[in-house]
């Protein structure tokens, strides 16, 4: 009788990652070779995503290196392709890419710096769940995962900041909801990783801790954050494998704060 273990394992199944080359992608993409995933590594940086390839590899699992542009819809559609062809299946996709945008007062603000962020922030998450799903449905399973945020739940701390992020991240919340009632009927399950705030580039390193305003706004994040600190991509790790295993299978439609009690205040 297999135990409850077992049930996080992933033995057996392709997962496909976007972003997979530095950060919280970097983390998933590792993650899921852990818990016995091969995984297809999408990334604009094919170095980058190389690297994590690497080290994938080096654990004993296969590893598909693809270079994509995830606001692209041949891209996208190209990645799916090559995963299924490169690593013979694709049980597990991770909606993950995204960036945070410039800051800019709103009366100064330009459409072309929202539209980046909507695009690579939401319309990405849509172009790689809708063709996944595409191989999902036929296989009659799957596992769907975005990469939301504690924006996608409230506002900035700091008024006018990050107005196109917040608004992409509560998209894809959403979008998870819906994508999941549409998909439940093909057993493919649906849910998105809201983070705190991570210790990765984004934003310029705004998060890294590695300047004095980067110290300074770490310091304002602890101060606000329960458990009094900002998190590491290590530390989303164990939420990714649940999700992406037979251990969340009746779990669907649902974004999971993982934010050290950010949002409890």
């Amino acid at each position: 009788m297999a135990g409850v273990l077992d049930s996080f394992r992933l033995d057996g199944q392709v997962a496909l990652v976007t972003g997979a080359g530095s950060g919280v992608g970097a983390a998933f993409a590792l993650a899921m070779a852990e818990a016995g995933a091969d995984v297809a590594c999408i990334d604009l940086v094919t170095d980058a995503a190389a690297s994590t390839a690497d080290q994938i590899r080096a654990l004993g699992r296969r590893a598909l290196v693809v270079r994509a542009d995830v606001t692209r819809e041949d891209d996208c559609i190209a990645m799916v392709s090559a995963t299924v062809a490169g690593l013979g299946s694709l049980e597990i996709a991770f909606a993950n890419a995204g960036i945070a945008g410039v800051s800019e007062p709103l009366l100064a603000s330009s459409l072309s710096t929202w539209q980046d962020v909507i695009d690579i922030n939401l319309t990405s998450v849509y172009l790689t769940a809708r063709e996944a799903a595409k191989v999902m449905v036929k296989r009659g399973r799957g596992k769907i995962i975005s990469t939301a945020s504690i924006y996608g739940f409230r506002a900035n701390f700091r008024p006018g900041r990050g107005r196109a992020y917040a608004a992409s991240k509560a998209g894809v919340v959403n979008l998870t909801r819906s994508l999941a009632i549409e998909l439940a009927p093909h057993h493919i399950q649906v849910n998105a990783i809201a983070p705190t705030f991570i210790r990765t580039n984004i934003g310029g390193g705004i998060l890294k801790g590695e300047t004095d305003e980067s110290r300074l706004y770490l310091e304002e994040v602890a101060q606000r954050t329960p458990i009094g600190r900002s998190g590491t991509p290590d530390e989303l790790k164990g939420l990714a494998v649940f999700l992406a295993s037979a251990a969340s299978d009746l779990m669907t439609g649902t974004t999971v704060a993982i934010d050290g009690g950010f949002l409890a205040w």
